[in-house]
């Protein structure tokens, strides 16, 4: 038996999970997707006695396989277009998402936080549901918290890099914290995107899916949804392709009868699957929130080395504009040289090390969209759209503002703001000039976004704030088809969402269940 809790074994390698073959299997409930979604809902379904299915596009992998900290490998393996899926705009932005069991929460940083009470009150006012309702919801997330192991992160693994962007803004007089994360094993591997080597990471495939096995429910891995069988307005299955393990291509088959259906494929999987059956309506796919983010790097005269250490240790709220977010944030040193460029003299590796980074993650308002790429069908894959409007780029500009301060309060002989053109500035006054010329979103030199959340969103059949499921998160028009996952938010969250979208699977899938 497969024991739970914060730091129980990866579900990789375990009796319940199994490599999906071609043919036809049946089963109660089936959920296509193990992440943040779809493991708190399968989960849930399979305690009250459900016989659950799990169908991931992905393979299972565990700390053993993470030891080899490679980058090449974990793009190859568990990520989604192998970490190269980018949002069409201006600019062009990558867009990271997982595909491995227990999605994106393998993948992250662990970082947690409870959902803006305005927000939830917001999304309650827009979807016509009292889920959201912080009343409601607050006791869902607190569950939450104590089952994925949220705690603080501190200085012995924050290391330096956290901590001078601590010490910046408090120097500023900018209240700035320590990140709550599910990481109660953490010991500063400075890696979270390459899967946690430690295993103190509390990712979903350890702290939720083992309790699912324990009920029952099977997982089969390499198996991609492709369209969802519809028989007289009700579900009956879904079709899928079992897929090969590195270049995802389709090898044979899969017929899966089910009574019910949860698609938590997340932002990007679940309407493109909705999308290819003709389920949803004309809102499937629209309002795509990105979170985009801009950084800014600090060279010390003291050697930060910001790869050691949590990579997203510590965060703040900007004071001067509430829709930026600012995070420490971390890349390893051939990234870094790579983002310089050729700018500045970086002829010694050693001089990385003196590098600090941070951004501000911004709450967008310039909705973006998702839709299958006509050029790749057998693969299912996204084809994004993103534009950032005029309010997102005055929010990067102000957060970028402050950590160029920050850094410079802090003790940096140079300041490197993320714009074309890289300029390693001496001075404060320069720097913020540089932050000035953000006024196109092409001056980002590392358009980076994630958290994609948004593109099924809860909301009445008709009106202005029309969505693709009704408040139990069922599919409007389509009898036994739910989605639980990020897509279904009303509005741009403004936080990292994993904790927001494993409270909201909760709620649903009691609600399915009652």
């Amino acid at each position: 038996m497969l024991t739970t809790g914060p730091l129980a074994p990866s579900v990789a390698h375990t009796e319940g999970v199994t490599v999906a073959a071609p043919g036809t299997v049946s089963t109660e409930v089936l959920v296509i997707g193990t992440g943040a979604g779809g493991a708190v809902a399968g989960t849930e379904l399979a305690k009250a006695g459900k016989r659950v299915l799990f169908l991931e596009a992905g393979g299972a992998y565990d700390r053993r396989d993470f030891r080899r900290r490679s980058l090449s490998w974990a793009t190859t393996h568990m990520f989604a277009g192998r970490g190269a899926q980018t949002a069409n705009g201006d600019p062009m932005m990558v867009v990271t998402s997982g595909r491995v069991v227990g999605g994106s929460t393998v993948l992250n940083s662990g970082i947690c936080f409870r959902p803006p009470q305005a927000r939830l009150r917001e999304w309650a006012e827009l979807s016509g549901s009292d889920l959201w309702q912080p009343v409601n919801f607050d006791p869902l997330v607190d569950e939450i918290w104590t089952r994925i192991g949220v705690t603080p992160t501190h200085a012995g693994i924050g290391r330096r890099n956290n901590q001078l962007f601590l010490d910046g803004l408090r120097k500023l007089g900018v209240d700035a914290h320590w990140m709550d994360r599910n990481a109660p094993g953490c010991v500063g591997c400075g890696i979270c995107h390459l899967g946690c080597p430690s295993g103190g990471k509390a990712s979903v495939d350890k702290s939720i899916l083992p309790e699912a096995l324990n009920h029952g429910a099977t997982i089969l891995t390499r198996a991609r949804a492709q369209s969802i069988i519809v028989e007289g307005g009700r579900v009956t299955g879904v079709h899928a392709v079992v897929v090969d393990e590195v270049d995802e291509r389709p090898t044979g088959s899969l017929k899966i009868k089910a009574d019910v259906v949860v698609v938590a494929g997340s932002a990007l999987g679940s309407p493109l699957i909705l999308q290819n059956s003709g389920l949803g309506g004309t809102e499937v796919g629209r309002h795509l929130s990105l979170h985009p983010g801009f950084g800014v790097l600090g060279e010390f005269a003291e050697p930060v080395v910001m790869w050691d250490g949590v990579p997203q240790g510590a965060w703040a709220d900007c004071p001067d504009d509430d829709r930026a977010l600012l995070e420490v944030a971390n890349v390893g040193p051939g990234e870094l040289f790579a983002m310089f460029g050729r700018a500045g003299d970086l002829s010694s590796v050693q001089r990385l090390a003196h590098f600090a980074m941070a951004g501000a993650m911004i709450r967008d308002t310039g909705e973006g969209s998702v839709v299958i790429d006509d050029d790749d069908t057998d693969h299912l894959r996204p084809r994004l759209r993103v534009k950032l409007s005029p309010r997102d780029l005055q929010a990067m500009r102000a957060g970028g503002k402050t950590l160029v301060r920050a850094y410079f309060a802090a003790g940096a002989t140079h300041v490197i703001p993320a714009i074309v053109g890289t300029r390693f500035c001496a001075s404060e006054s320069e720097a913020l000039a540089v932050v000035d010329e953000l006024t196109e979103p092409n001056r980002l030199s590392q358009a980076y976004a994630s958290h994609p959340h948004g593109t099924c969103r809860m909301g009445p059949t008709e009106g202005p704030n029309r969505g693709v499921v009704d408040v139990a998160g069922a599919v409007h028009g389509t009898a036994g088809l739910y989605v639980m996952d990020g897509s279904v938010f009303p509005s741009t969250l403004g936080i990292n969402p994993q904790v927001t979208i494993m409270a909201t699977a909760l709620g649903l899938a009691r609600r399915l269940l009652h």
